[in-house]
């Protein structure tokens, strides 16, 4: 079987409810474990629900519109029997249509987790399953690095797919943007090339929109030398509170404004407006510069002297190597993020993000005022934050738009209240439906006062790694694109297969999709 032996992982079969007749008709008595068990490959096998593995298999990084899975399998068996079914590595994807996916089949990617450098040491192949940290690590041992999204716990494959965003970007453009080639799997369980040379629109639509395409099962992909970036192997980080009043705002960001033109290529500036009673007992602006070099350089200094000027209330810096980073962001393999249902089980994390090509001081003041109102009167989401994330855009803007399916190539802020609170509750297991309401009903009133304040500055897309659902296709596709990807689903996955994550609606009855 092509995708069995191309797909070399785990496999799972869960069904959600415990008492299913469609659950026993189309996985018991058909035999899962005898008919496919025989034709898994090497190191693959079959988990039922019960058994030891299986709750760390189907595990998610939040709780809100979790997809109801039946089995983990492969696509040809998932077709013969019309199952549905998806594929995790990270389990990151926080996207309501996840939620239609009910009693499938799940591929766990995670045993595609090899890695190796080519001769001429440009690129590595990469493995679908792979996640950021072991990327970073295994290249950083041997002097190399490459782009991929400042979260140590996501699916590399899955953030490339979404276009993706990372500190290396201003020197060599988006995650996707490093792809070179991809081997996926189709929804009629074709294994093909994707390259500018081979299935070149395909691979057109896998840089951007590539959830909808096929899995990926893995990567030829651009690697650089450490030593080849101005700042080497330093990298520094400074954070600077303030309180998070309507002023503050407006300076703040007035700030961050006038550097767009100026930030280098190896800087990030990220805020999270937040309350963190260890600081102040009321919100307040978290603000961060990452630096590919010492804090004590002359452009260091600059930038970072007109937010001293503000008088923060606190300030805190340190210095390490790239492989520091994500702890000092707070997206560590250890940190709470990457561990939220160990740390908070039954957490619900929902972002609502907006790509905007420039600051409007005005919708933003307005978009934090309302998103503070909830974050202080309602206990439960005290935990939320609202980030403003300001990557370097050189080499990113340099690159044609039209060279792949990513939508926002012209952004240089990307604004997302995330909230950050207890949607399931454990005991029972029962959706605190009230808590999703009022989240979703703030999260799109403030996403619509950012995208209404966009308007007067050349528009707005959404990042559909951040996607929480309610988005159109052309807000996640771009106008520009839209159609070209409805042909092409039409070419390459005609039934709608893979159709639950930010689903392009041009085919048939969503059956299964690559996610986060």
């Amino acid at each position: 079987m092509i995708v069995t032996r191309a797909i070399r992982c785990s496999l799972l079969v869960w069904c959600a409810r415990p008492v299913a007749g469609a659950w026993d008709a189309r996985y018991t008595e058909t035999g899962i474990v005898n008919e496919l068990g025989s034709r898994l490959s090497e190191g693959a096998g079959i988990v039922l629900k019960g058994e030891d593995g299986f709750k760390e298999k189907t595990e998610r990084w939040q709780s809100w519109k979790s997809p109801d899975v039946a089995a983990v399998v492969d696509i040809r068996y998932a077709n013969a029997n019309n199952i549905p079914f998806l594929a995790k590595s990270g389990g990151h994807g926080a996207i309501s249509s996840l939620v239609k996916f009910k009693n499938g089949i799940q591929i766990n990617m995670r045993g595609l987790n090899s890695i190796s450098i080519a001769k001429d040491g440009s690129s590595a192949t990469l493995g679908g399953g792979m996640k950021g940290k072991e990327i970073i690590d295994f290249l950083w041992a041997r002097e190399k690095q490459t782009v991929t999204g400042v979260c140590e716990c996501t699916g590399h494959t899955a953030v490339v797919l979404g276009g993706g965003h990372g500190l290396l970007q201003g020197f060599h453009g988006l995650p996707s943007d490093q792809l070179l080639s991809a081997r996926i799997v189709i929804a009629n369980s074709t294994a093909l090339t994707a390259s500018p040379t081979e299935n070149s629109d395909l691979f057109w639509a896998l840089r951007g929109a590539g959830h909808n395409f096929g899995i990926v099962t893995s990567l030829q992909y651009k690697i650089y030398d450490i030593d080849g970036h101005p700042g080497g192997k330093t990298w520094s980080y400074k954070a600077l509170a303030f309180p998070a009043t309507p002023e503050n705002v407006r300076k703040v960001y007035s700030i961050a404004e006038s550097q767009l033109d100026k930030q280098p290529e190896g800087m990030m500036q990220y805020s999270l407006v937040m309350t963190n009673p260890q600081v102040s007992p009321d919100p307040i602006i978290l603000h961060h510069v990452v630096w590919n070099g010492p804090l004590t350089s002359p452009l260091a200094t600059r930038l970072t002297k007109a937010y001293h000027e503000l008088k923060p209330l606190g300030a805190t810096q340190e210095t390490g190597t790239y492989l520091d980073v994500a702890r000092w962001m707070q997206v560590d393999a250890d940190g709470t993020v990457c561990n939220t249902q160990k740390m908070l089980p039954g957490a619900g994390v929902i972002r609502f993000p907006v790509d905007v090509k420039t600051y409007h001081l005005d919708a933003l003041v307005a978009s934090i005022e309302k998103f503070i109102k909830l974050t202080k009167s309602v206990a439960e989401f005290s935990g939320s934050f609202m980030m403003v994330e300001q990557y370097s855009t050189h080499t990113v803007r340099d690159i044609a738009a039209k060279d792949s399916a990513f939508a926002s190539r012209d952004a240089r802020v990307l604004i997302s209240p995330a909230f950050f609170y207890p949607s399931v509750v454990v005991e029972s297991g029962e959706r605190n439906k009230a808590l999703d309401k009022m989240a979703l009903q703030y999260g799109q009133e403030i996403r619509k006062i950012l995208v209404e304040g966009a308007k007067k500055s050349g528009g707005s897309h959404a990042y559909v790694n951040y996607a929480f659902g309610g988005e159109s296709e052309k807000e996640l596709y771009g106008r520009d694109k839209i159609e070209k990807l409805r042909m092409l689903k039409r070419v390459y996955d005609p039934e709608n297969r893979f159709g639950f994550y930010g689903p392009i609606k041009s085919a048939k009855k969503s059956k299964g999709h690559n996610e986060l």
